[in-house]
């Protein structure tokens, strides 16, 4: 009769590590303790081409698929079609607390995500509370003087419509709960710094053009 053997978890790992499997263990890890992010892999990529190749390789995405690219260090939206040229080009604005997956926080989600649903206004630059649209209808940049039920007033505003995103890694599956999404904005004089509480800024425009082009179940990758 053979032996049995017992080992712990960190052998495991130490065996695995030494043969090789270093980021096999990585990931497995991270699907259990929900902090995996592909974002630590795409981290050095240098432009949207780098970035969607990359992406390609680890097989998070198709090549040949559109992909929407969030590029956080120079607050761009970069829209390809097919992975080759860029089709579309804008300004955003994103957390002004920086990047990240806490709930509760004024941080944009990064990594894969993708477009679940597409929600647009009756008239453009009108407001959308909880993503319904009231009866207020708002210039590019200005104020907003709405009160919240506590007496909160709203500067700043979603307008004409939105792109809700809904995630694919175990980081950021919380991004719909957290109510992070595109969408148009009031105050478009901030669009290419941080600025917001966590959502995807863009021209009311820009937005316009999104919800026209985009289809849902399109992918898109917040780059920090």
């Amino acid at each position: 009769m053979g032996k049995t053997y017992i080992i712990s978890e960190s052998q495991v790992s130490k065996i695995l590590y030494e043969q090789g499997f270093k980021t096999i263990v990585d990931k497995v890890k991270g699907v259990f303790n929900n902090t995996s992010c592909s974002t630590q892999d795409t981290r050095k990529t240098k432009s949207w081409k780098q970035l969607y190749d990359l992406l390609v390789k680890m097989e998070k995405i198709e090549d040949g698929e559109p992909l929407i690219v969030i590029w956080g260090p120079n607050q761009t939206l970069y829209y390809t079609s097919d992975g080759n040229s860029v089709v579309k080009v804008m300004k955003v604005s994103t957390g002004q607390d920086g990047f990240g997956n806490t709930t509760g926080s004024r941080v944009t989600n990064e990594g894969l995500m993708e477009v679940s649903g597409k929600i647009r206004a009756p008239k453009t630059y009108q407001v959308l509370v909880n993503k319904k649209p009231i009866d207020s209808v708002l210039g590019s940049n200005k104020l907003s003087t709405r009160k919240d039920d506590e007496g909160k007033v709203h500067q700043a505003e979603v307008l004409t419509g939105i792109l809700e995103l809904t995630g694919l890694e175990p980081c950021n599956l919380n991004v719909y709960s957290r109510g992070v999404y595109i969408h148009g904005t009031n105050i478009e004089r901030s669009l290419g710094r941080k600025a917001s509480n966590g959502c995807i800024r863009v021209s009311n425009q820009n937005i316009l053009y999104l919800l026209n082009t985009i289809k849902e179940d399109t992918k898109v990758y917040v780059k920090p």
